[in-house]
């Protein structure tokens, strides 16, 4: 950073990644900032700047940089890696703490808060968005979760045993356990407050009607004329088991495509899509694997003229880039469903899924989809052939 690059920011004033303190500020303060940061998107520290942007300086560079060191090894749990520049400005000594959006959160300081950053600066994390940073570094698997109010009779076991018998080899009566044993080795079902309740993933995957609990827990298809949003729309949800909405998805977007059909002879072969039907149903079977289910949001596909649009709720989990699934980066987000597709061989554990669909698209219609997180989404843009 320059002197003009500081200045504007000085200008500008506090946001949601940008902090100012003053040489000195109390160690609990500092830690309880950084802490934020990290638990966020990261941001800078700036110290030597007043919070009405004066510029006032520090009065030794070295002695304030090991104090900020000593701070995030010692007030954060764990710790906190920073990159500290130095700015001389006007004879004042600038300090720029830049915290990166943390790789082992959730982040607390070390007497136990854990903080987030907002535009208005730092809070302390509710349980629910603490349960949100848990989940997306790994520390807490949502589809692991149990579904309060629910039971046994919530479970579809006639469907369960043919899915055992389809995966396993044998049903529910083949494995010599009991029944509740088995549903708990599978992490189906959980116990809570003394009695078993559904898995998120137990009840998604094996629920009779899943909706009826987690009713956000559907795909809606929505297909506008034209290439934008407008008020005009046809609009289609799909809600029940996991595999069902996948299956149903399918054959709503196949209604939507256009096709070719080639008859040889008395033979009528299979419709040809303008777009691989194998490529959307692995867009679609991500997107039912690897969403947030703890954000109280439907899968969206919007179908438009020139573009269909995969619409995920959620971000991506911790690790995980735009440009690193690409090649095939596994997630590990919902790992429980992600086993159940595995041994229904709708996909694999391994990642390969998103490269095979990008070079579906590019060898059919000579171009790749488009991925984007646009605010709690992960989006999949599949561009259609023109007409």
């Amino acid at each position: 950073m320059n002197k003009i690059e500081l200045l504007e920011i000085v200008k500008k004033g506090e946001d949601s990644f940008i902090e100012f303190k003053e040489e000195m500020s109390h160690q609990d303060d500092l830690a309880a900032e950084i802490v934020a940061f990290a638990n966020t998107e990261g941001g800078k520290l700036i110290i030597g700047v007043a919070d009405d942007g004066e510029i006032l300086g520090v009065t030794d560079f070295d002695k304030e940089m090991q104090r900020i060191d000593n701070i995030c090894a010692n007030n954060c749990e764990p710790t906190v890696y920073t990159t500290i520049e130095k700015l001389i400005i006007d004879d004042k000594k600038i300090l720029i703490v830049k915290i990166p959006k943390g790789t082992q959160r959730p982040y607390r300081t070390n007497r136990g808060i854990h903080y987030i950053r907002t535009a208005s600066g730092k809070r302390i994390a509710s349980p629910g968005e603490l349960r949100l940073i848990h989940q997306a570094s790994g520390a807490l698997y949502y589809d692991e979760m149990p579904v309060f109010n629910t039971s046994l009779e919530d479970l579809d076991m006639r469907y369960l045993d043919e899915f055992l018998k389809k995966s396993l080899g044998g049903g529910i009566e083949d494995f010599g356990i009991k029944t509740d044993d088995l549903l708990k080795n599978m992490k189906i079902m959980t116990p809570y407050e003394g009695d078993m309740v559904t898995t998120t993933g137990g009840l998604l995957f094996f629920g009779k009607h899943p909706e009826y609990h987690l009713p956000y827990c559907k795909v809606t298809v929505a297909r506008f004329p034209g290439n934008d949003i407008g008020e005009k729309f046809e609009k289609k949800d799909i809600e029940g088991k996991l595999i069902g909405q996948i299956e149903r998805t399918e054959s709503v977007l196949k209604d939507y495509l256009r096709s070719e059909t080639k008859i040889e002879g008395f033979k009528k072969e299979e419709p040809v899509f303008e777009i691989p039907i194998e490529s959307l149903r692995e867009a679609v079977i991500n997107a039912v694997a690897h969403r947030n289910y703890q954000l109280a949001s439907q899968i969206r596909i919007f179908i438009f003229d020139n573009r269909i649009e995969i619409k995920s709720p959620g971000k991506l989990p911790n690790t995980v880039t735009v440009e690193n699934i690409k090649f095939g980066f596994p997630l590990h987000r919902n790992p429980l469903i992600v086993s159940f597709l595995a041994k229904e061989h709708r996909m694999t554990e391994i990642g390969t899924g998103i490269p095979r669909m990008i070079r579906l698209l590019k060898e059919h219609t000579g171009k790749e989809p488009d991925f984007e997180e646009r605010d709690q989404e992960f989006v999949v843009k599949i561009w259609r052939p023109a007409l």
